[in-house]
């Protein structure tokens, strides 16, 4: 393959400070069906500040990789980086705390080969690796809550809309991109997938389930990570309900209500978080004693998981909209 033809597949990898992570995805990638020479990895380092460097460095030698790295700006700028610094026909978004099973990338071409106009994406499946405990908090997030994760809801070869055009999963052709939209480089963190999915949606953007393309999360996701995420989550989707004045986006993004249902809960709110966290706690020393958690127990726990879950999203919501309005209130008296 010569220089100027492209290659058939791109693996974009953004990263942050999670060189051990990092190590791990990359080693995932030197056993591929997918022979080296159709595809590239270039990785984006979104300003980290530990061995990040000397990791890719390592690999530099086995796995045909490009290395940029960028002052910290975020998720959505970190991937556009990735896509015009790629070479690929096709573009395949990757997590750095996500492993690659050995027939990942060859799945995700098989399909575009399969679906080979523009403006189909495909996703592939990721569950937890066998090496990561599967905590009650990591079982209901994916598997009861689907807080991360949809895919007990959808199936093989279904053909979705752009809501699951999901970073970290996802692949799309590369021209597709450059030619209707990159990501919005607001977002730092979550919802730059689902808005630039919203965007490409006006190009009639449709995406792909293969099941049989598969990655494998390997980072452990505790209580109060979760609960962070979900207030980043939150004031994310409130951005995005800025952006677009449509019915569809609002409702997506959960902005019925929830200033209103934001003042009902505040109160409460400090106590219903710990008392989940206790149930937590609980849930998990009874799994480390290979105890099995009885229905009562799970009952409570779950319906805790829910409550404060749902509550973290509409607390990012309710500050997101009052830094907005204060920065708008600062510019007004300038």
């Amino acid at each position: 393959m010569t220089e100027q033809e492209p290659l058939p597949l791109s693996v974009i990898i953004c990263t942050y400070n999670r060189a051990d992570l990092l190590k791990q995805v990359l080693e995932s990638l030197r056993s591929q069906t997918l022979p080296q020479s159709e595809f590239e990895i270039i990785l984006i380092d979104d300003g980290s500040s530990d061995n990040t460097r000397e990791i890719v460095e390592s690999f530099q030698s086995c796995l045909p990789l490009k290395y940029f790295y960028q002052r910290n700006a975020g998720l959505a700028s970190a991937k556009n980086h990735g896509i015009f610094a790629a070479h690929g026909r096709i573009v395949l978004f990757l997590d750095d705390d996500d492993i690659a099973t050995p027939t990942l990338l060859e799945e995700h071409l098989k399909t575009h080969h399969e679906y080979p106009l523009e403006n189909y994406a495909v996703l592939h499946y990721t569950r937890c690796s066998p090496g990561l405990t599967v905590t009650p908090l990591m079982h209901f997030i994916t598997e009861i809550g689907c807080f991360l994760f949809y895919y007990p809801h959808i199936k093989h070869g279904d053909v979705l809309d752009y809501t699951f055009f999901w970073g970290g999963r996802s692949s799309c052709k590369r021209a597709f991109l450059i030619k209707r939209g990159v990501f919005n480089p607001v977002f730092r963190f979550g919802c730059e997938d689902i808005e630039l999915g919203y965007r490409l949606s006006k190009f009639d953007l449709r995406v792909v389930y293969n099941s049989r393309g598969v990655s494998e999360m390997i980072r452990p996701l505790t209580f109060d990570d979760f609960c962070r995420r979900l207030i980043k989550q939150g004031g994310s989707q409130y951005v995005f309900s800025t952006l677009h004045d449509d019915p569809a986006v609002h409702r997506w993004a959960e902005m019925e209500d929830a200033e209103e249902r934001w003042n009902k809960i505040k109160n409460v709110y400090e106590e219903k978080v710990k008392s989940a966290r206790e149930l937590d706690k609980v849930a998990n020393t009874k799994l480390k004693l290979n105890l099995e958690p009885d229905e009562v127990t799970n009952r409570l726990l779950y319906n805790a998981y829910w409550w404060v879950f749902k509550a973290c999203k509409i607390k990012g919501i309710s500050e997101a909209k009052e830094a907005l309005e204060k920065n708008v209130e600062r510019c007004l008296l300038r």
